[in-house]
């Protein structure tokens, strides 16, 4: 399993917590940041978020994951530690993908075209499998998909005080922001086992994403300040972005 600081955490109730995440219940895990309900009516709180409906969220969450991992060791993009960033590699449709960072306060820049919107991680990991660990195995009759979501889950308990601000402006509610994929496949070049995950094994394997995200509507050209994290998940990242008008995919 990745995770941005490596920790332990009890995995007591973790099927409860599964269940709980996916039938998104009304009552937030306060601590996730924004209190207030998750979902206020069918009101879209954020308007400047598309809302976590569906399966959009828990796709793109994978699909992060598999952009990530498609990179290059040395080129892996959060392990990033600021300044400017080409954020074009590996990036196609009108979804874009941001990186978090493992490596504390990080400020990059950027340009993205307009018609662009971005997916980004507040606090994420992925729950992958083999691990050398011989003990990290389903239990008898259980799904690999479901021991990895039921495994993973607690982690999320740790991704507190959750924050994002676009142009200086607050978003709230962003307990309602939580995601947990399917199962997928990724390959991650084998050198990162050493340096981000022990699991990987420079092979094709399956991995469960989860945590919590934002997916934002295009930018209007010009500059834009988006800056976000979780304290108790120790990520702070500021992206200065360029929004190039005529440059959309």
């Amino acid at each position: 399993m990745i995770e941005y600081k490596f920790r332990q955490v009890t995995v007591a109730s973790a099927a409860a917590m599964v269940i709980a995440v996916a039938m998104m219940p009304s009552d937030p895990a306060a601590a996730a940041g924004g209190g207030g309900p998750l979902v206020s009516q069918g009101r879209n709180v954020n308007p400047g978020v598309i809302p976590n409906q569906g399966k959009k969220y828990p796709e793109l969450a994978a699909k992060w994951w598999q952009w990530a991992y498609s990179f290059p060791a040395v080129d892996v993009p959060f392990l990033n530690t600021g300044g400017p960033v080409e954020v074009s590699i590996g990036q196609s449709g009108h979804i874009w993908f941001l990186a978090g960072s493992n490596s504390g306060p990080t400020t990059r820049t950027a340009d993205v075209p307009t018609g662009v919107s971005l997916f980004l991680p507040m606090a994420n990991l992925v729950n992958d499998y083999p691990c050398p660990d011989p003990s990290f195995q389903p239990d008898s009759g259980e799904s690999l998909e479901h021991f990895l979501q039921r495994t993973g889950a607690p982690y999320l308990q740790l991704m507190t005080e959750l924050f994002v601000e676009v142009d200086g402006v607050p978003l709230r509610n962003l307990g309602s922001y939580v995601a947990i994929s399917s199962i997928f496949t990724f390959t991650a070049v084998s050198s990162l086992a050493t340096t981000v995950d022990p699991c990987i094994t420079g092979t094709t394997q399956p991995g469960v994403a989860m945590g919590y995200w934002l997916l934002l509507p295009p930018l209007p050209p010009g500059q834009h300040t988006v800056h976000f994290g979780s304290i108790g998940w120790g990520q702070d990242v500021t992206y200065h972005l360029t929004v190039i008008p005529g440059h959309g995919n």
